[in-house]
């Protein structure tokens, strides 16, 4: 159970942090009046989230499975997940009025908030332990 809780919180907590994302980078093009770039990045971000989903549908399944099994099916799912990516980027390619560089950039948010929130985890743990001598 414990697990299938803080599993559940930090999937939430990464979501939440995608919306996030995902409002940032559209206001900020608002604001920068790079309006035309809008589509791109959401379609990027729209992928990106959809790959987090797919990600965690394919962890909460191989944690249920015996290890040989887990194995299989993460190898299958990272292809999948890919095979997904790369059609995103072919149809930011092929549809008029989507920004290919734009898209990129929209399909790494995740990347962006995974290393966003590991700055943080890493910054407050320095605040922690701050003035902490390991020398006693």
């Amino acid at each position: 159970m414990e697990f299938s809780d803080n599993y559940t919180s930090q999937v939430r907590r990464t979501l939440l942090h995608l919306l996030a994302w995902g409002l940032v980078i559209t206001i900020g093009a608002l604001v920068s009046g790079r309006i035309s770039i809008i589509p791109g990045l959401l379609t990027g971000w729209a992928g990106s989230l959809l790959y987090f989903l797919l990600m965690c549908r394919r962890v909460k399944k191989s944690a249920e499975l015996p290890p040989g099994q887990a194995v299989a099916s993460m190898r299958t799912g990272w292809l999948l997940r890919y095979g997904f990516m790369i059609s995103m980027l072919v149809l930011s390619v092929h549809v008029p009025g989507i920004d290919f560089m734009a898209a990129v950039v929209g399909l790494f948010s995740l990347h962006i908030v995974l290393f966003l929130n590991a700055v943080c985890i890493v910054v407050s743990g320095l605040i922690t332990n701050l003035g902490k001598s390991k020398i006693n």
